[in-house]
């Protein structure tokens, strides 16, 4: 059995370690063709499991945070952590334990950038509480630091208790460009605290995790005889795969330039739209955001020329509107079909009426989806896919969900 080592201290003894010349070479943190089911790491996935090592530090006097391996601590095997701690204290400016796992060798993380993520157990020893206040860290060789904050998201439970609770941070949601931090050589893990408490933790493993907190939406590729603008069920596209948002049933798929879209829509008084221009969002409406740039940081809080926002007031006569360029878009075909319970609606939006290139396969891009629902007076209701309770999706693209063009070989329907 390895030797537990208390990690007070610890970064001191790091430190010296480092200076003494420690040559620092790359671990590859993947496997050449990664498939999201399977959970065949590399050993250097484990960051914690059982021991602390001198991997492991912490910061501060004793007073402001202890950390040591305990039976009680454990969720699986013999030891976990048992982590107490209180910023509050005068005297404790900055609170926070680390690992640089895998004998402190640079961690390539950028193929499984968009696929990966860090994982733990956590429980509160007494209490309960909605969220516990930290933030990690991924820091570089060169001190930099992708951070990403706990959130209601992170957390695959309703509350941090007294019973185990998976915690969950994909590697997509770290701000790797804000802070421009070299994913492909990580130092260590830093686990920043903030007021106080007292928890028991386990299991810091990287491991397969399928985009981030944001909705994915699998695009299969159409051939051009499977998808007929009729306004009626029964194509191709109805069987691709459902984005099911309020009280509305949204079908997507590209086909060459085209991007099309079916929707089964409830609505109490549908076909209700009077505008044209800037304004047909007031009243029954689709609306389409999207990135034409794989390559656009997520994270971008401003619309780029390559970002799109296109508008379709539905009603008998169905109108499309391209507020990028503050026009009405000619070439996309619709149609629209009334039912007892609102409407189908059914698109093929040209790309090329954008100037824009058809979408790459395997390749990701931003997406939200709004319908929304009017009455004589206008809009009175928008439901929206990725982020249904924050508005503002047509001037902040970090609300968007995203769109995997699939390849043929991935495709399900």
């Amino acid at each position: 059995m390895r030797k537990l080592i208390n990690i007070l201290g610890i970064a001191t003894v790091i430190l010296a370690m480092i200076g003494c010349g420690i040559a620092v070479k790359q671990s590859q943190l993947y496997i050449p063709v990664f498939n999201p089911n399977d959970t065949a790491f590399y050993t250097s996935s484990e960051i914690y499991t059982g021991f602390i090592t001198s991997e492991a530090w912490a910061t501060s006097a004793e007073k402001c945070i202890s950390a040591d391996a305990t039976r009680e601590a454990a969720y699986k095997g013999d030891l976990g952590l048992h982590i107490k701690w209180n910023k509050t204290q005068e005297g404790c400016p900055w609170l926070g334990i680390g690992f640089g796992w895998d004998n402190w060798t640079g961690k390539d993380l950028s193929k499984i950038q968009n696929n990966g993520a860090i994982q733990f157990w956590v429980r509160m020893a007494e209490g309960e509480r909605a969220m516990l206040p930290w933030a990690i860290g991924l820091e570089d060789f060169s001190g930099a630091g992708a951070w990403l904050g706990m959130s209601g998201r992170a957390l695959k439970a309703e509350k941090v208790t007294t019973e185990w609770s998976r915690v969950v941070l994909p590697l997509s949601e770290f701000n790797w460009e804000e802070q421009d931090c070299d994913v492909s050589n990580i130092k260590q893990i830093i686990f920043q605290l903030e007021a106080d408490g007292e928890v028991f933790m386990d299991e810091i493993k990287i491991v397969p995790y399928s985009g981030g907190y944001r909705n994915r939406a699998n695009l299969t590729t159409l051939n051009e005889d499977e998808f007929n603008v009729d306004g009626a069920l029964g194509d191709a596209i109805w069987n691709t795969d459902e984005l099911a948002f309020g009280n509305n049933k949204v079908h997507m798929a590209v086909m060459g330039k085209y991007l099309c879209v079916a929707a089964q829509v409830k609505d109490a008084n549908p076909l209700t739209n009077k505008y044209e221009g800037q304004k047909v969002w007031d009243g029954d409406c689709f609306e389409l955001a999207f990135s034409t740039d794989p390559e656009a940081p997520q994270k971008r809080g401003n619309y780029l020329s390559t970002d799109q926002h296109i508008g379709i007031a539905i009603r008998k006569e169905l109108y499309a509107w391209d507020w990028q360029d503050e026009r009405q878009l000619k070439k996309t075909k619709m149609a629209v079909t009334q039912t007892d319970e609102g409407y189908i609606f059914e698109a093929k939006l040209d790309l090329s009426e954008l100037d824009v290139d058809p979408f790459e396969i395997g390749e990701i891009y931003g997406l939200e989806i709004a319908v929304d629902h009017g009455n004589e007076k206008g809009r009175d209701i928008q439901e929206r896919w990725n982020e249904p309770s924050t508005a503002g999706f047509h001037e902040n693209p970090t609300l968007w969900g995203e769109m995997y063009i699939l390849p043929p070989s991935q495709a399900n329907r």
